[in-house]
């Protein structure tokens, strides 16, 4: 199968994006953007005219400092500490929380799923799982922990950070919003609208295939009909010349 479907016209338009050091007016329109859009760097960004999203992003964790988030990084000590406890309880995230008291169980949860399951492939993306991520986002959308239930030793987490900076850009041809500037259309809305046209003409392509490989099997039955027929007749032919034979020495025995 092609693993492009179409082509996608680009939505959004490159404008020329200043590297230069943050001034004190665009320090005030990033605030003043972070109050009306809150942490939305791609509506923020139509407020700063020579600015991407991703540099908005950026800007504002320098403003804000050295703020550390509570619980943003898992110590050694809590890895061995929560593999310790899901051999003694299993999957039981709520009931594993409790005993670490300053993690949640979605946090205990994807810790493990995402990073200390032992089952989980380290190494680049093959081919044919970019293939398979493809073809599932197209059927499922972005249903990353369904998707993950198709695609061996990857995680949601993996296929979903795969998708974005890949499968998007390379199958879907669709840039990053996050580094370009936006002219028109969300960039929710544009994805959903190319991933509505790949998979009509996916569906196209499977049920062309699903119609070459019936034509297939009908052609191998009739020329094994063919065949058969064929084999029987010679059988028949056979039978007849023997018989013949059989008798004609009969008559010369007489004779």
């Amino acid at each position: 199968m092609n693993q492009r479907v179409g082509q996608q016209d680009e939505s959004c338009i490159k404008k020329k994006i200043i590297k230069s050091t943050w001034n004190t007016k665009e320090d005030n329109l990033l605030k003043k953007g972070i109050q009306i859009c809150g942490i939305n760097w791609i509506a923020i960004a139509q407020y700063l005219p020579n600015r991407n999203p991703n540099q908005c992003a950026q800007r504002w964790k320098r403003l804000q400092g050295n703020r550390s988030r509570t619980n943003q990084f898992w110590s050694p000590e809590e890895d061995v500490m929560l593999l310790q406890l899901i051999s003694q309880f299993g999957k039981q995230w709520s009931k594993i929380a409790k005993i670490f008291q300053n993690r949640s169980g979605k946090q205990c949860r994807n810790r493990f799923v995402n990073t200390l399951d032992p089952k989980l492939k380290q190494h680049s993306f093959t081919q044919e799982e970019d293939q398979l991520i493809y073809e599932y986002y197209l059927e499922f959308g972005p249903k990353w922990s369904q998707i993950s239930k198709f695609i061996e030793g990857r995680s949601d987490n993996q296929i979903k950070n795969r998708f974005y900076n890949h499968i998007r850009t390379e199958y879907l041809q669709i840039q990053n919003p996050y580094y370009t500037k936006q002219t028109h259309q969300k960039p929710k809305e544009s994805l959903i609208e190319v991933r509505e046209e790949h998979l009509r003409q996916y569906r196209s392509l499977k049920k062309l295939e699903k119609m070459e490989d019936q034509n297939d099997h009908q052609t191998k039955e009739e020329d094994l009909f063919m065949y058969t027929n064929e084999e029987n007749c010679s059988d028949l032919d056979l039978e007849m010349y023997s018989n013949i034979g059989f008798q004609n020495m009969r008559y010369k025995k007489n004779l």
